[in-house]
């Protein structure tokens, strides 16, 4: 039924660059930032462990408690674009930004520079980068692999009827990516990382110099930006709008954080006190 049906080649080039970009990204960025300022890798491996421990299981454990477990609740939720919006960016703003609070009050208790900031928001947004991009992406070249390789017939019939539909459909999308949609994931990424390194110099702040109102303001700012993304999800933004709010977002928060970032400790900075915080309190 399917038998002249394929993937094209240039499909799945692509899906290979976006795999190789979502890995590119952040050992790139890590890599300059430690040879322009001698920061340690450590924070860039927690950063990216804390994002997967907290956003990757911990939050998907509470999206499978509030949304899988009571569909009248989900069917309230997942139909009202804005609500769905809301819900999806408080998770992820409360869930990303404790994540940041807490390791900067324990496993990097001792990190007082403020470039371990900048190295956790690498790690942070870059395995973010990774997760989100290319772990589709290596799914997607996978299945167009296995789908070429096999005849769209024989991969078809694996599945069970009730689920051969979805693939079609799953192959169908693979099959219509294009470069400008490519084009388009690799500004959100990029900018999501930049944006991940601002919060994670805000957060910082509320830790080592003693600012804690700054975290729940990380909340608040990391709300903002998700709830334009939850939009989209729901079908009630077009990617163009949501690539020019999320950018202008990033723009906007560029020069306050980086006068906040001015004001935070260096390697010459005092030993921290018990809670790993710079005792020069009262700098901002």
């Amino acid at each position: 039924m399917y038998t002249d049906v394929s993937i094209s080649g240039t499909v799945i080039v692509v899906l290979l660059i976006q795999f190789l970009f979502s890995m590119a990204v952040p050992v790139i960025a890590i890599y300059i930032w430690h040879k322009k300022t001698d920061a340690p890798f450590m924070p860039f491996v927690i950063g990216a462990a804390a994002f997967f421990v907290f956003v990757m299981i911990v939050e998907q454990v509470v999206h499978g408690l509030v949304l899988g477990i009571n569909a009248h609740m989900a069917d309230f939720i997942l139909t009202r674009p804005w609500l769905y919006a809301l819900y999806g960016s408080l998770l992820a703003g409360l869930f990303e930004e404790t994540a940041r609070f807490l390791m900067y009050r324990t496993f990097m208790k001792k990190n007082k520079a403020r470039e371990h900031a900048v190295s956790y928001g690498m790690g942070h947004g870059g395995m973010e980068c990774v997760m989100m991009l290319g772990a589709g992406a290596i799914s997607n070249f996978a299945i167009a692999l296995l789908f070429n390789t096999q005849g769209a017939d024989a991969f078809i019939a694996q599945y069970a009827p009730e689920n051969a539909a979805a693939m079609v459909e799953a192959v169908a999308q693979i099959n219509n990516l294009d470069v400008t949609a490519t084009v388009l994931a690799f500004v959100e990424r990029l900018s999501v990382m930049v944006l991940q390194i601002e919060l994670s110099i805000l957060v910082f702040a509320a830790v080592r110099l003693n600012k804690i109102w700054m975290y729940p303001l990380a909340i608040v700012l990391h709300m903002g930006s998700d709830f334009f993304m939850g939009m989209y999800q729901a079908g009630s933004m077009s990617i163009w709008v949501l690539e020019a709010v999320v950018l202008l977002y990033v723009v906007l928060l560029a020069y306050p954080v980086w006068m906040l970032y001015k004001k935070l400790p260096t390697e010459d900075a005092p030993k921290l006190d018990r809670f790993g915080r710079d005792p020069r309190l009262g700098l901002i």
